[in-house]
């Protein structure tokens, strides 16, 4: 009978204990349905005929999105799983189908001692307060900003976290894989690991942050760094940079072929700083509603001679695609590159203007942007509304349009793009 009561006891002990630890998981299952159709700039000099970047006019999607976590006082599990059907529509080439499925975020992470995290796994490492792009990350200077609905991929990192007081704390990371692959879990060609030191004190009304980062090829360091500042309840302003020696950007020079030019590194091993500075605020009205401006000088980009001599050699390019010619795969290797120059920004100066609801306000969710090339004039405006329509039910509708000349960064591919589609909380 002893022995029975014990093992009773040990066995509603265990089950006690596993229930406790289920008590400090969550788990949460989102699925998204949406559509969206583009509007193709028929006259592209970049892409004719789409042949080039071979953008879906169309595209229906499913997504799950699964979080689970588990937090305990010495460390934290998580795993975010996705999966996607894709339906990408091209016009009179037809359709395509494609299904993927990929950890997004995951890892683990220990508390050692109190002001020490160790973490490995897959995270998205974003920071900065700025809304048009984060020249201070090396790693996702698209910050993910533009579109709520897109989730950034995550990266495969292993980081060391101490905070001494409550106010500094240092990170080094390293990442050892880019989360991309038709399973997530294969690499690009081209990835490059990279390491990374970060500090940050943040006090009462002030942030500051600095780092270092170099990836581990020929590339040079790179240093980042943002501060805000709340200047009062309405008004909170903000920089943001990142330098760094030398760039593999390719840039435009005339060469004696059919094409008349083509792309080349031109400051790859050179010795010139390269910068991305962004100054911006926001100010909150008393409606609650909130405005951000934003400008950002980036010296990587083209001069105004650079950028009439690319869409030059891209207009000599498609030109030369119909009728096919000997020259044909050339001119197509050459807009492929025009296309994929290594520039985040084509431009040097940009002004960026966004406007928001106050997310408490009952009623739709709604963000309105506007981004201008300062240099060739060509813009992009986009307007996000989300409405709840029962408690696990929202439905959602991104539009956006592009204005300026053929010959312009924000309007050289499309014209126009809406995506509308529903969320709903399955857990």
């Amino acid at each position: 009978m002893l022995v029975g009561l014990l093992t009773g006891q040990g066995a509603s002990a265990e089950a006690g204990g596993l229930q406790e630890l289920l008590d400090q998981g969550s788990a949460s299952l989102q699925v998204l349905a949406f559509d969206s159709e583009r509007g193709l700039r028929e006259n592209s000099l970049l892409n004719p005929g789409n042949r080039i970047a071979r953008l879906p006019e169309g595209q229906t999607e499913v997504e799950g999105r699964l979080d689970l976590k588990l937090s305990t006082d010495t460390f934290v599990l998580s795993l975010k799983p996705r999966a996607r059907f894709e339906w990408r529509r091209f016009g009179d080439s037809g359709a395509r189908t494609r299904l993927d499925a990929w950890v997004n975020q995951g890892g683990v992470t220990a508390y050692p001692v109190q002001e020490l995290a160790v973490s490995v796994g897959r995270e998205v490492l974003t920071w900065g307060p700025s809304n048009f792009r984060s020249p201070s990350n090396p790693i996702y200077f698209e910050n993910g900003r533009n579109n709520p609905l897109r989730e950034l991929l995550g990266v495969d990192v292993a980081q060391v976290t101490w905070s001494p007081t409550p106010a500094l704390s240092l990170s080094l990371m390293h990442t050892f894989g880019d989360g991309r692959g038709d399973w997530q879990w294969e690499r690009d060609e081209g990835f490059r690991a990279l390491s990374l030191l970060k500090v940050d004190y943040t006090a009462d009304v002030y942030v500051a942050s600095l780092n270092a980062s170099k990836r581990w090829t020929d590339e040079r360091p790179r240093f980042g760094a943002f501060g805000q500042a709340t200047v009062s309840e309405a008004l909170l302003v903000y920089v943001e940079a990142g330098l760094r020696q030398g760039t593999s950007a390719l840039y435009p020079e005339t060469l004696p072929t059919p094409v008349g030019g083509g792309f080349l590194p031109r400051h790859a091993g050179d010795h010139r700083l390269f910068y991305s500075a962004l100054v911006g605020g926001g100010y909150t009205l008393g409606s609650g509603h909130t405005v951000y401006l934003e400008y950002l000088g980036n010296n990587e980009g083209y001069r105004w001679a650079d950028g009439a001599r690319y869409f030059d050699i891209a207009a000599s390019a498609s030109a030369l695609l119909d009728p096919p010619s000997e020259a044909s795969p050339l001119a197509g290797q050459t807009l492929g590159a025009a296309l994929d120059n290594g520039l985040a920004l084509q431009g040097r100066h940009y002004l960026f203007l966004q406007v928001q609801n106050n997310p408490t306000d009952s009623g739709p969710t709604w963000q309105l942007r506007y981004s201008l090339n300062l240099v060739d004039g060509s813009g992009q405006g986009s307007a996000y509304v989300e409405w709840n329509a029962w408690s696990r039910l929202a439905l959602f509708a991104v539009g956006v349009l592009h204005h300026g000349s053929h010959r312009s960064e924000f309007h050289s591919l499309l014209s126009r793009s809406i995506l509308v589609g529903a969320k709903g909380y399955v857990l």
